[in-house]
């Protein structure tokens, strides 16, 4: 089951650190960076970054979460995490499905990734995602931009 994460209730925003922890820990293994962002994250920060969370849920347990920011004209998934517990279970797929359905025909879908996180290079490219922009973000670290286009519906 997938539904927002209400950021003022503390209880859903702790879940959703420890979920964040504990999923880009994994990502900084993979591509050899301790750095990244989400990983000093603060329910405040979390709060105040504009960002949408919905999280995907395993009875009353969060084993996933994605999360957006939509302008009129493009829609960017920040943030794409799964519960090490749930790797290998679709549960990527369907949280960016779900992310690809909050936008219109037409719209730019846009999502960034480490360039060496395979699991997620793959996953985006599996989904239609082309890789763009490639941005250095340290020393031998770089980060690629994906995007695609939702198709416009036919009924015109």
């Amino acid at each position: 089951m997938i539904r927002e994460i209400d950021l003022n209730d503390n209880a859903q925003v702790l879940d959703l650190l420890m979920l964040q922890q504990l999923s880009y820990r994994v990502e900084a293994q993979l591509i050899g960076f301790k750095e990244i962002p989400p990983l000093w994250d603060s329910p405040k920060s979390l709060k105040e970054s504009g960002e949408l969370f919905f999280g995907y849920y395993e009875g009353h347990r969060m084993a996933g979460s994605v999360s957006v920011k939509q302008t009129p004209k493009e829609l960017t998934i920040c943030r794409m995490m799964v519960h090490p517990d749930f790797f290998r279970r679709g549960i990527a797929s369907r949280l960016l499905e779900y992310a690809e359905s909050l936008a219109v025909p037409g719209m730019l879908l846009k999502v960034s990734t480490g360039t060496k996180n395979e699991p997620a290079v793959n996953l985006y490219g599996k989904y239609g995602y082309k890789p763009g922009q490639t941005m250095e973000i340290a020393k031998g670290i770089t980060l690629t931009v994906f995007t695609k286009r939702v198709p416009q519906s036919d009924n015109r």
